[in-house]
């Protein structure tokens, strides 16, 4: 009896999350050029795909040594800065 009480809450809980599925959708993180590296500030700047121009500080380098960086593509997430918009992230395209 046990077991099948376990079963059939089970069977519940599927039929719940079947009845209340929604896929979430994320869309692609913007991307854009890096346009300006400044080594001794540690800032630099993304001339994103719309037109944009996003600030990103030396530490939202995920994935690469920022005194490497050069003018190669880039995504980025994007969040408000005091003087405009800024990038948390910064993942170049290796």
């Amino acid at each position: 009896m046990a077991v099948r009480d376990a079963f059939n809450a089970a069977r519940r809980q599927l039929n719940c999350r079947r009845r209340g599925l929604h896929v979430k959708r994320h869309s692609a993180n913007p991307s854009g050029q890096i346009t300006e590296i400044e080594p001794m500030m540690g800032f630099g700047r993304i001339g994103s795909d719309d037109g944009r121009d996003i600030y990103f500080h030396r530490n939202s380098v995920v994935n690469a040594d920022f005194d490497a960086l050069d003018v190669m593509r880039a995504q980025f997430v994007e969040e408000s800065g005091e003087e405009g918009p800024q990038a948390s992230t910064v993942k170049v395209a290796l």
